[in-house]
């Protein structure tokens, strides 16, 4: 899915912006060695801080980039070098609050999704700023989500509830916690499935 949607080649320069303790850092790397691409490590002193991280990424030609939400959004208020080679910036891992300014050169994906569904569930790309909160967007390939209310019955279009995940991805549970498991991943009620299961992800939607 990912190299099909953000057309990874051996012509790209990746950076790996992700700690390796962040499950997103594993979508840095596989996908861009799969593809032929050139996967770069920014140097630590680099990495958090976002005017030189900008700086890094046009000497380096980077052209997609992946960066932590609270990362991504003090990125968008700097003032972007030229040229610029990055033509996709991703980002997830927390609320994104509002859409990249005009004067960014590159397009901006956000993208929701927590461990046990490896790491990426639902993806949009992101319109320039107009004041509202950017959405999670759409399911990834391969992947199913439902918005229920606490009969596990689908709520209406508009109406708040928690969101429910179905993925050839979905983890089988948490090694040595039974209890917790079963409370988390549920039997799926739409499927026919024989053992399909739902992730509770706790989230309001």
């Amino acid at each position: 899915w990912h190299q099909r949607t953000y057309s990874l080649s051996p012509q790209d320069s990746t950076a790996l912006t992700a700690g390796v303790a962040f499950d997103a850092s594993t979508w840095e790397v596989w996908p861009s060695l799969a593809s032929g691409a050139s996967l770069v490590v920014p140097p630590d002193a680099v990495r958090a801080e976002p005017s030189q991280l900008l700086q890094w990424l046009a000497r380096e030609a980077i052209t997609t980039c992946f960066m932590p939400t609270p990362l991504a959004e003090a990125v968008l208020r700097e003032e972007w070098p030229r040229p610029m080679a990055l033509r996709a910036l991703l980002t997830g891992g927390d609320a994104l609050h509002h859409g990249p300014p005009p004067s960014v050169p590159a397009a901006l994906f956000n993208h929701y999704g927590p461990t046990e569904s490896t790491v990426i569930a639902t993806f949009t790309a992101v319109m320039r700023d107009d004041g509202t909160r950017p959405p999670i967007g759409r399911p990834i390939a391969n992947t199913r989500t439902y918005v229920l209310d606490a009969h596990l019955q689908p709520v209406p279009v508009g109406v708040p509830g928690e969101l429910f995940l179905a993925s050839e991805g979905l983890a089988w549970g948490y090694l040595g916690q039974p209890a917790l498991s079963a409370e988390r991943f549920i039997p799926h009620p739409f499927s026919s499935t024989p053992g399909a299961r739902l992730y509770r992800t706790g989230d309001v939607v």
